[in-house]
């Protein structure tokens, strides 16, 4: 059975013109339209067999080695099961040529709807365009931890502001006041949003809120790894750093652990997901934790109307994180009368 995609390739047009004909032909000007038919008839091509399935919806993740994205993404499919919802899981492994593949090869299936969860349109460096064009063709897209203002399309996820406005926040009331972020990559939206609630927090406490206390790089171990290391050679290195992520602080204990730097004595260190191995290190991170079920349930609910109801105009929604003390934080090592060990590769 031909696809919508053979179809626009026989008529030489884009995979969005051949869905118009099918579903608005009126949108579509006659000669395009004719063109598009003949396609339809020499390559046998039946619109009836491929209606919309109004029970499929698309998921489309980053990546499936961070854990917090399978966890949504399982959050997600269990919560649209129970509406009645079967789910493709789609991995773009970071690849904006990827995501739009796998956008098309949904759009063949006939989706009634994708969520994205954490999507390149949280890279603002990236072309963004294809979310604009799906939007304008009415496809129903809901965004999960990452959209931007510009695009009218639903967004449901944590407040990635307060996240890092809390973590500092934690760490000021224990008594730092050097306190340094180990981000991920600077321009994705996650991280300046954190950052931005990291100064706010300092401001507001009359702490320094040092742009040499910040090292950007990879959402990885390695990346939580090689941050510390840059921050333990500023000539005043941080005694409490906030992550991007759980994995990052990972990284950063592992760093710690390495030099010999106790933590939390000699170093606290706040993680942000909530994910599963915060508390299986030594010691438990603590962590910003994501409201999973929360955003699951929101994100469903919020596709659910779309696709009831196509012109409907939904909010985003944004909920709170939770603080999660575990045993990687606590004062200062002055404040115990400790001296803080010097920090050696």
């Amino acid at each position: 059975m031909a696809t919508l995609r053979q179809v626009a390739a026989r008529a030489g047009v884009s995979l969005s013109t051949v869905w118009r004909v099918v579903n608005e032909p009126k949108r579509v000007r006659p000669e395009t339209r004719s063109r598009v038919e003949q396609a339809m008839r020499e390559l046998l091509y039946l619109p009836g067999t491929t209606r919309e399935d109004q029970r499929l919806i698309g998921l489309l993740v980053p990546e499936l080695t961070n854990p917090i994205f399978p966890a949504l993404a399982q959050a997600l499919e269990t919560r649209a099961a129970e509406a009645g919802f079967a789910s493709i899981l789609c991995n773009t492994e970071g690849a904006t040529l990827r995501e739009i593949d796998y956008v098309h090869a949904l759009l063949d299936r006939r989706v009634a709807g994708m969520i994205f969860i954490s999507c390149e349109m949280t890279n603002l460096r990236g072309d963004h365009s294809h979310y604009a064009r799906l939007a304008a063709e009415g496809a129903r897209l809901v965004f999960v931890n990452g959209a931007l203002s510009s695009l009218e399309v639903p967004s449901i996820g944590v407040d990635e502001r307060l996240a890092g406005e809390l973590a500092t926040q934690h760490l000021l009331e224990l008594g730092h006041r050097r306190i340094g972020f180990v981000a991920g990559e600077e321009h994705y939206l996650p991280t300046r949003l954190k950052a931005t609630g990291r100064a706010a927090a300092l401001r507001a406490a009359g702490a320094e809120a040092a742009e040499d206390l910040i090292a950007y790089g990879p959402f990885s171990v390695e990346g939580g790894r090689a941050g510390l290391a840059r921050l333990l050679a500023r000539p005043e290195p941080p005694t409490g750093v906030v992550c991007s992520n759980d994995v990052i602080a990972i990284g950063v204990l592992l760093e710690a652990h390495a030099r010999g730097i106790a933590v939390p004595d000699e170093l606290a260190i706040v993680g942000f997901d909530g994910i599963d191995a915060t508390t299986w290190t030594t010691p438990p991170l603590t962590t910003i934790e994501q409201p999973i079920a929360e955003i699951a349930d929101t994100a469903v609910r919020t596709l659910e109307s779309l696709i009831d109801d196509p012109v409907r105009k939904l909010p985003s929604s944004y909920f709170r994180p939770v603080l999660r003390v575990r045993g990687s934080t606590a004062p200062p090592a002055a404040a115990h009368g400790r001296r803080r060990a010097v920090a050696t590769p």
